[in-house]
């Protein structure tokens, strides 16, 4: 090993800006509802009717409020989704604690909104 000259750039450090403490991280895999796109961290709640998750809003598209079950958040999506031609299989975190900027939240919800919901369920908003 020697000297290089043309070695330009040796690495660049990209913090990952969603787990946000040592707080653990258990995850579950669970069902993605199909027409959706979601980016990691999207805060997602649960459908009662047929149990497969959506990004979790209070209110709908169209300003009415959402009372079929998913309202209430309840996991964070680990990895970027796309389910636009049908339900997929994902990995969702059920505990952890995570930075505020890292999260999507849905139409109708606040982070400070969400933040005691979300502990009861040990999942912490940091930030």
């Amino acid at each position: 090993m020697g000297y290089a000259p043309a070695f330009k750039d040796q690495s660049e450090y990209s913090p990952l800006d969603l787990i946000g403490g040592d707080f653990p991280l258990k995850s579950e895999s669970i069902t993605l509802e199909a027409g959706q796109v979601l980016q990691r961290g999207a805060v997602l709640g649960r459908k009662t009717a047929n149990g497969k998750f959506v990004l979790s809003a209070k209110v709908a598209g169209n300003n009415d409020p959402v009372t079929d079950g998913s309202e209430q958040p309840l996991r964070i999506l680990a990895e970027d989704m796309d389910t636009t031609g049908e339900d997929k299989p994902t990995i969702a975190y059920r505990t952890g604690s995570f930075r505020a900027a890292g999260l999507k939240i849905g139409k109708g919800h606040s982070l400070v909104s969400m933040k005691s919901e979300l502990e009861t369920r040990s999942i912490f908003i940091e930030g």
